[in-house]
């Protein structure tokens, strides 16, 4: 097998983020992700609130320079999925590579997944209407009417990318507000082919090889009422990336890592950090101080375990 001091699994602002302090504080330090780098900042478009970024800047780009500099530092990266986690005399043995992996500690920060809407049409149309990364099929949709299905932050940031595309865009949120930032829906709202509709959500999708309707419910009244688009875009919130943990530490009823004040886990030698541990909001200036911190608590749980051995050995 092949040791590591720490492996880190996510390749997120998070994970990278720890990856550098870990590699800078002498550890041996393997990330792994099963797509690549940047995590779910990787599909935006423009990010203004970057941390260490006095200007604005792509969220794949963001990734790139993260991964640049935990390299510097002399951290690894793997393109692989972990599958399941096993713990033995001398830490953490970890499946789903092409060979087990062996760890002294494990900083969690594999991020989170897109919610689906679990609909009809939804999974039929994946892919051919139904997206969740503007940035990626906006273009697609040039002079198409396109429906945003969330409130939120995410949703209304995408929303302003398909404005540049689309001819009408359709933000429908369940709640009688939208919990999106100002700072965030304003320049949204302001453009001219975007619309809004509190109280509402996708029931169902329909098309013939591609969407060509929705069916728009009404939450408070249960009316719906069908109407014509060509794409469906899913901002609805997050599903953390937990269930190869289930069993092996504690989680929240979201599925999250339960963490204390270090972001250390119930299991000890396990770490949590970005929006894959409890209490998170999910921020990206939140991320990268999580991964700071969780590395400068797992080189703390480190030095301890050496210097146990140490003593022992004497």
């Amino acid at each position: 097998m092949n040791d590591y001091d720490v492996v880190i699994v996510g390749a997120g602002v998070a994970g990278l983020t720890a990856a550098r302090h870990m590699a800078e504080g002498g550890a041996r330090a393997l990330v792994l992700d099963r797509l690549g780098v940047g995590g779910q900042v990787s599909s935006v478009e423009n990010l203004t609130n970057a941390p260490g970024f006095d200007r604005s800047i792509a969220g794949y780009d963001l990734g790139v320079e993260l991964l640049e500099a935990a390299e510097a530092a002399g951290a690894e990266i793997l393109l692989a999925e972990v599958s399941g986690i096993a713990v033995d005399e001398e830490g953490f043995v970890l499946s789903g590579t092409d060979a087990p992996l062996h760890t002294r500690a494990v900083i969690v920060a594999s991020g989170s997944e897109r919610k689906a809407l679990g609909i009809d049409g939804e999974q039929e149309f994946e892919g051919r209407g139904v997206s969740r990364c503007a940035s990626c099929d906006g273009p697609f949709f040039r002079d198409k009417r396109v429906v945003v299905v969330g409130g939120g932050d995410s949703a209304f940031d995408e929303a302003r990318v398909l404005a540049d595309f689309a001819d009408e865009v359709f933000i429908l949120h369940a709640g009688a507000e939208p919990t999106a930032r100002p700072e965030i829906s304003s320049p949204t709202l302001v453009r001219g082919n975007v619309r809004v509709q509190a109280f509402a959500t996708v029931n169902s999708i329909r098309g013939d090889g591609g969407v060509s309707a929705v069916s728009i419910q009404d939450v408070r009244t249960g009316d719906a009422k069908e109407i014509e688009a060509s794409g469906v875009f899913v901002y609805i919130g997050l599903v953390p990336n937990t269930d190869w943990l289930v069993g092996s530490v504690d989680l929240d009823d979201e599925a999250r890592i339960l963490v204390d004040d270090d972001l250390a886990a119930s299991r000890g030698g396990l770490f949590a950090a970005g929006d894959v541990r409890s209490g998170t909001l999910a921020m990206l200036a939140e991320s990268a101080a999580d991964g700071e911190r969780a590395a400068l608590s797992a080189l703390r749980y480190l030095d301890g375990a050496r210097a146990v051995e140490t003593s022992a050995a004497s």
